[in-house]
């Protein structure tokens, strides 16, 4: 032995070495919860503006709500979500483009969303107007047979 005794222990240089990768290991882990974390919430309000979107879409056709334009009316059960629709007709005199859009604003720009979907329907006052005309027609027809 050379007058230096053996000193068992780490250095300053490798305590500061480790603290460093445990550093660097740290943050990327939280980086990557923080990427997961957005993405299930991105994923979770595109999946519930896709549900919204098309049972709206459904109650336009259907004749529940009028097929007319409507921009940001809020959904009854939450008002964060908007629904907005636009009818655009066509070079055909019975079909129309409908879009429907849902959108959820939050104060965070991770929880806003919009979807829109689109589709070809006939014009709804054909189906009332045939309706109407049958109606008459029956009413009057049992008018005549009276």
């Amino acid at each position: 032995m050379n007058g230096r005794g053996h000193r068992s222990g780490l250095t300053l240089l490798e305590i500061v070495l480790s603290l460093a990768l445990f550093c660097g290991a740290a943050a990327a882990l939280s980086q990557l919860a923080w990427n997961g974390s957005r993405a299930t919430v991105q994923a979770r309000l595109k999946t519930q503006a896709t549900i919204r979107c098309e049972a709206k879409l459904n109650e336009i056709l259907a004749g529940v709500e009028q097929m007319a334009a409507k921009s940001n009316v809020p959904f009854p059960d939450d008002s964060s979500w908007t629904w907005s629709q636009v009818v655009t007709p066509s070079s055909h005199a019975e079909l129309v483009q409908l879009d429907v859009t849902v959108s959820h604003r939050s104060k965070s720009r991770l929880a806003s969303i919009d979807v829109t979907l689109r589709r070809w329907a006939r014009e709804q006052t054909i189906f009332v107007q045939g309706a109407t005309q049958t109606k008459e027609e029956q009413e009057k027809m049992e008018a005549r047979t009276e």
